[in-house]
């Protein structure tokens, strides 16, 4: 873990989140992840959400699961790297002073219980502008006990990288003076057209997906990329119209009517009932299109 006190990402603030019922066609959301806040230097403990678990970036050189990069087949693909407002990251950091649109927040891993536990356990590094995650996403358990208002798909949605986009420095009340990040609010996306946004690694799932969420980290919905334009090794480019409700299914509703209130992107790796889904991919140079 990079242990500098201006940039180092200490820990993880949950953030509980309703978990989204889905259903058993291999349409897995992240089930109640955690959000992670941070100020910069520091991330301030918490209490982890219900279907998931923030994960603390751990010591290491490198990314370790797996040995051969795959991707999707879609339209999200690689070639020329969009134009945008770049999204600095430094060290699980985007600063708001630095970008014109001033989005800011903490970019950070979180995993359903079971996946982050492993084995092998779930591993992030935070390394100057990239954000990398390793492990294995666990099978999804048909026979599992379902918590209330959620089922198997929820409780073993997989794991994600997350970038809060509004979310303020506040003072932390246990060491006064010294800055924390403070609850994800939205943000007004009005005045952006999508994202773009790099994915490199030795082990990318053709299920990877990319999101974004609206409303409160309390009551979200999300909008994802269809199997047409799924996730892939390199260059990555989405407007909000590709993003619909439920991807996983067809007549979904594009993202375009929820950019007002977006709190949280994130790239997650899917879920099946067939086998786990190994995984080791990091994003990087992230920029938010006009």
């Amino acid at each position: 873990m990079v242990t500098s006190m201006k940039s180092a990402l200490l820990a993880i603030l949950g953030v509980s989140l309703l978990a989204t019922t889905v259903g058993c066609d291999g349409g897995s959301d992240d089930g109640g992840g955690t959000a992670g806040t941070g100020a910069g230097p520091v991330m301030s403990g918490g209490t982890p959400g219900a279907g998931g678990t923030g994960v603390v970036p751990s010591a290491g050189t490198g990314t370790t699961a797996g040995t051969t990069a795959t991707g999707g087949t879609g339209t999200g693909g690689t070639g020329t790297p969009a134009s945008g407002v770049p999204l600095t990251v430094m060290d699980g950091w985007v600063d708001g002073a630095n970008n014109l649109l001033k989005i800011q927040g903490a970019m950070f891993s979180y995993a359903d219980d079971t996946s982050a536990a492993g084995p092998p356990a779930m591993t992030t590094m935070a390394v100057g502008e990239k954000v990398c995650i390793s492990g294995v996403a666990a099978k999804v358990d048909l026979m599992c006990t379902k918590p209330a208002g959620m089922d198997c798909y929820g409780l073993y949605w997989g794991a994600a990288i997350g970038l809060n986009l509004n979310q303020p420095n506040v003072d932390d009340p246990a060491n006064p003076g010294m800055m924390i990040g403070g609850d994800p609010m939205a943000y007004d996306a009005s005045a952006i057209t999508g994202f773009a946004f790099t994915i490199d690694g030795t082990k990318v799932p053709t299920s990877l997906r990319f999101k974004v969420e609206s409303g409160t980290p309390d009551a979200p919905v999300e909008y994802c990329t269809p199997t047409a334009k799924a996730v892939k090794l390199g260059e990555n480019s989405y407007l909000f119209s590709d993003l619909l409700t439920e991807c996983w299914k067809t007549g979904g509703m594009p993202a375009t009517g929820a950019k007002n209130a977006l709190y949280k992107i994130a790239w997650q790796v899917v879920t099946n009932d067939k086998a786990t889904v190994p995984f080791d991919y990091c994003v990087s140079n992230v920029r938010a299109l006009q």
